[in-house]
């Protein structure tokens, strides 16, 4: 009799360990596309921030592109300006006044430029920092947790 409750618990047992083993394996299935799809959601994502990365680098490519052809007007008006004050200088001869008031002009214009000069600086640094930071998160997610 003994033997016979023994043999049927193994069996219950044998049952119940397939059972278990089935369930497993099906939470491995399910697991497995959720890891599939947050690795495509990944990977979409970082798509995204790279479209994000060119899109910036080309704008700061433009904007420097664009200041650089400002700043070359700006000294191109300061070399006729150079060219007024000495005509001025002649003409004016003995007096200094003309002279005065046109360096003050100069002066203005050499500010404007460094002003210009300083806010591309500031773009720049910006830019850079973005991308940093984009870099350092897109890194700490790539961590296995």
């Amino acid at each position: 009799m003994g033997h016979a409750v023994d043999k049927d618990l193994l069996t219950l047992v044998q049952r119940e360990v397939k059972g278990i083993i089935s369930d497993l394996a099906g939470h491995d299935k399910r697991l497995d596309a959720v890891e599939t799809k947050l690795e495509k959601d990944e990977e979409a994502r970082r798509e995204e921030i790279d479209k994000i990365l060119d899109r910036l680098v080309s704008m700061k490519k433009m904007l420097s592109e664009e200041l650089l052809r400002r700043v070359e007007g700006v000294e191109k008006g300061l070399a006729e300006t150079n060219i007024k004050v000495e005509v001025q200088g002649k003409r004016v001869e003995g007096t200094e006044e003309g002279l005065a008031a046109a360096n003050v002009k100069v002066e203005g214009l050499g500010h404007s430029m460094a002003q210009l000069q300083n806010g591309l600086t500031k773009t720049d640094g910006k830019v850079e920092q973005l991308a940093h930071e984009i870099k350092t998160q897109r890194m700490e997610d790539v961590k296995p947790g």
